[in-house]
């Protein structure tokens, strides 16, 4: 079974919409493949027209072997399980609550089941996850060209295991070329070789509550989903 643990290098930088489009590639690569959503903001389901307001999530279980009553099956051999932020809001629970240690304790559980499971993982600052990111077979930091995403990065570092995906790339722009070119100078290998540049179809398929994949399989965004899938199952 494979792990990939995705982190935005700061809040808004796609990571969700990366894990949503990424898993339903792999699924349509032959792969069985669970979603799970670390963020108190509980935003994955929406790509997979889940209601906000469902109670179901992960910190609804009572302790991690509960956590399949708590899930979606979207597809046969694709599952989601949302964080869960309405149970703990009805409950008056924290939101603050981290999934690392009731995750690393049902990993056991899953390798029978699935070949993949993609963790949601909350944005940086601070290193989030440390147990899973240490378990993962792959470790993503998700980051927009831009000086912010540059200065942040430097001041995070990225780790010698770990790789970094370019996300809304805009070509045109000279000063997005500019620091993709610094990071791959920079980071060499462990920068993707396939980056996703900016599409409006990625709005438009949350809109609709669907992965892009799925909503314009034919977009640039589907076509670079499609080949990061590919280079996890090559990596």
């Amino acid at each position: 079974m494979n792990i990939l643990t995705v982190t935005g290098v700061r809040g808004g930088e796609g990571a969700t919409t990366v894990v949503g489009m990424l898993g339903d590639a792999l699924h349509a690569l032959g792969q069985r493949v669970l979603l799970v959503d670390l963020n108190a903001s509980d935003m994955l389901r929406l790509h997979f027209d889940v209601a906000h307001r469902d109670v179901h999530g992960w910190v609804a279980a009572g302790f991690p072997l509960e956590w399949r009553r708590q899930a979606f099956e979207l597809a046969p051999g694709l599952m989601l399980v949302p964080f869960g932020r309405a149970s703990i809001e009805d409950a008056g629970g924290s939101h603050l609550l981290h999934g690392d240690d009731f995750w690393v304790r049902a990993l056991p559980g899953l390798s029978g089941d699935f070949d993949w499971v993609l963790f949601d993982c909350p944005s940086y600052p601070g290193r989030q996850v440390p147990a899973l990111r240490f378990h993962s077979t792959l470790d993503v930091l998700v980051a927009h060209p831009d000086v912010a995403a540059h200065v942040l990065l430097a001041q995070i570092g990225l780790d010698a295991a770990s790789h970094l995906l370019i996300n809304e790339f805009e070509p045109s722009r000279p000063l997005a070329r500019d620091v993709v070119l610094d990071w791959r100078l920079h980071y060499g290998a462990r920068v993707l070789p396939h980056s996703i540049c900016r599409d409006e179809r990625l709005r438009e398929a949350l809109a609709c509550k669907q992965p892009v994949t799925r909503y314009r399989p034919d977009a640039d965004a589907s076509q670079a989903a499609r080949s990061i899938a590919r280079w996890c199952l090559s990596a």
